[in-house]
Order: C-alpha cells, then sequence, then structure tokens
C-alpha cells in the first residue's frame, strides 16, 4: 500500500513538472515572438524615375538610401520605374512586401503615391517635391535654390558676357524654382545678365542637351547651369568642346557634386546630401512621423549646400567668393530670403 502511495505521488510530481516545463515553455516562445516583431527590420524602398548612373538626380537619391542603410541598419531595396503604370505597381509591390516607408524620388510621383496609399495605412509614402499630403504621403522637398541663388551670384560676377543659360529636364516647379533662385541670384548682384532657359523634354537625352547647350554658348552665353540629369550631361560636353575651342565656359552642379563628372568646366554645385534623407527616415523609423512637408534645405543641417570644385576654385575671384559667403551667412542666419516657388500649399485632401 505504502509503495503503491509513492508511486502515485511519483506519478503526479512528474506529471505537475511536466506542466510547468510546458507552461515555461510557452512563456519563453511567446515572448520569442514578441522580441522578434520588437526587432523587425527596418525596411526601406525607392522607386527613381531614371537610372542611378545619370550622376545626378537619380544617382544622388541612391546614396541617400545606402546611408540609411549604413546609419539606420535598414534593409533596402530600389527599383527604375519610369511610367505611372510603373511607379503604382513598385509602390503597392513594396507595400505587400512589409516595406515600412517608400520614397517616390520626384514630382511625378505624387499621383501614383495617392493611388496606393489607402489600401496600405502602414507604409509612409514620401514623395521628392511637390505638396501631397495624406495620412501617410507626405512631401520631402529638397530645397537647393539657396545655394543655387549663390551660383547665380558667381556667374553674375564672373560672367565677360552678361549672358547665363539654365537647362531642365522638363518644365516642372521644381526645377524651374530653382532656375528662379539661379536667376535671383545673379540679378542681385549684376542687374544687366540676361537669363536664357531651354528644356530637354525629357531626362536621359544627352544629344540633345549638348545640342541645346550649343546653341546657348553661340549665342553668347559663358555659363550654363543645367537640372536634367542624365541629359544635362550633354551641356558639360558642350562646355567642354567651347573650351577647346579658346572659349571661356563653365558649368555649374545640380542636387549632386559634378566636378568629377567635368573637372575642367564645373566650379560649383548646389548639392543634396545624403542626410537629407537619413533625416527623413530616422522620422519615420523612431515613431514621430506626422503627416507635413519635410522641408530640407542649406538651413536644415546644411542637408543642402554649395560645394566647389577644387581644381577650379582658384579661377573665382576673392571678392566673389566673399561676397558669397557674406550672402550665405545671411541665408543661415534667416536675413536673405531667396526667390523660390512656394510648395507649401496641400493638395490631395
Amino acid at each position: 500500500m505504502i509503495h503503491i502511495f509513492y508511486k502515485l505521488r511519483n506519478n503526479v510530481a512528474i506529471y505537475v513538472l511536466c506542466l510547468c516545463l510546458w507552461a515555461i515553455g510557452f512563456i519563453l516562445i511567446g515572448n520569442t515572438n514578441l522580441d522578434a516583431k520588437d526587432h523587425e527590420k527596418f525596411k526601406v524602398a525607392l522607386l527613381l524615375p531614371g537610372s542611378i548612373s545619370d550622376a545626378g538626380w537619380n544617382a544622388l537619391a541612391y546614396e541617400g538610401l545606402k546611408a540609411i542603410e549604413k546609419q539606420l541598419g535598414a534593409e533596402i531595396s530600389h527599383a527604375e520605374t519610369r511610367t505611372p503604370t510603373d511607379q503604382e505597381e513598385q509602390f503597392r509591390s513594396y507595400a505587400l512586401d512589409g516595406y515600412h516607408m517608400v520614397f517616390g524620388h520626384g514630382y511625378e510621383f505624387q499621383d501614383p503615391a495617392k493611388a496606393v496609399a489607402p489600401d496600405f495605412p502602414e507604409t509612409i509614402f514620401i514623395t521628392s517635391s511637390g505638396g501631397t499630403i495624406t495620412d501617410n504621403i507626405s512631401a520631402a522637398n529638397f530645397r537647393v535654390e539657396q545655394p543655387a541663388y549663390l551660383l547665380g551670384m558667381i556667374a553674375g560676377m564672373m560672367t565677360q558676357t552678361n549672358k547665363l543659360g539654365v537647362m531642365g529636364g522638363q518644365n516642372i516647379p521644381s526645377v524651374n524654382s530653382t532656375f528662379m533662385a539661379f536667376e535671383g541670384g545673379a540679378k542681385s548682384v549684376n542687374p544687366d545678365v540676361e537669363v536664357s532657359w531651354v528644356y530637354v523634354g525629357n531626362w536621359e537625352d544627352i544629344g540633345k542637351g549638348k545640342e541645346l547647350a550649343l546653341a546657348q554658348i553661340n549665342e553668347g552665353v559663358d555659363f550654363i547651369f543645367p537640372n536634367a540629369d542624365a541629359a544635362g550631361l550633354g551641356a558639360y560636353e558642350a562646355a567642354e568642346t567651347a573650351q577647346k575651342e579658346g572659349k571661356v565656359v563653365y558649368t555649374f552642379g545640380a542636387n549632386r557634386d559634378k566636378s568629377d563628372i567635368s573637372p575642367t568646366t564645373v566650379i560649383a554645385n548646389a548639392v543634396i546630401t545624403p542626410n537629407a534623407f537619413v533625416q527623413i527616415a530616422e522620422v519615420v523609423k523612431n515613431g514621430s512621423f506626422k503627416p507635413q512637408i519635410y522641408t530640407f534645405n542649406m538651413v536644415t543641417d546644411e542637408a543642402i549646400t554649395l560645394t566647389y570644385n577644387p581644381a577650379l576654385k582658384d579661377k573665382i575671384p576673392a571678392d566673389v567668393q566673399k561676397a558669397v559667403e557674406d550672402a550665405k551667412a545671411k541665408i543661415l542666419a534667416g536675413e536673405l530670403k531667396v526667390p523660390q516657388i512656394d510648395f507649401s500649399e496641400k493638395e490631395g485632401e
């Protein structure tokens, strides 16, 4: 009888022990799942209207994406999408794959984002340029107008012909705003200067870009400011051709430092730094995102800045450099307002 009692007691103890182990295991599994969720990889995607080899608008965005990967530990992906249909499909694909944030790098991405965003409230869609704002769409406006104004000052003070040229890929507000600032800077120091505006009609036609730039040079233009992505490479080729013919022609870089693209013609640049992309991604990652226009310029930790080509900086007279530095100080202090298009009005609500 005693033997039976001890055997029964042992069986009960074993049963209780197994029950406890099962409960502990369940708790551990539950905690593991929660931890995995809490440490889910931050996923960021980028849609581009052109190739990352354009040495301009698309290349700088890719550099920003890589900075997000490095500084925020994000899982990243990018895709080239040229049509509204492709843009909408790729937005949807990334959202379905669980990406927390998707950039559409350009003014033209606003409508595709508006078509997809309502179906994916947990994904944040950011368009570069524009003013579309909904619960999960915001614009990140990388405003290069302030350094573009300074480039205009350089051209206005150095020109020998009083004729300057700007070249856009397409006739869109973000490009025109940059040209408005450039012209404003030039005329602030040289009221007699004339600025010729031309457009390639797309962002890829290098040959057309060169043709337009050569026409400007033949009309007496001695400084050209292209904002045309890959098509803008034609302007640098045209300036190099003119230099070989003995003409004094210089160019500027837009969005990205182009000094290495055309070392003999690019004298200075209006640059969007990778830090601008990291700043907006960090807002999403840390949960402080609010639907609004996120504006980056020279004042916002110099996410946008002016750079000189080291090989040509000595071509810029000391008085010109001083005037530029004085104007930059006034911009940073909020004392100088640069002419530009206002994108602050909300759209798409």
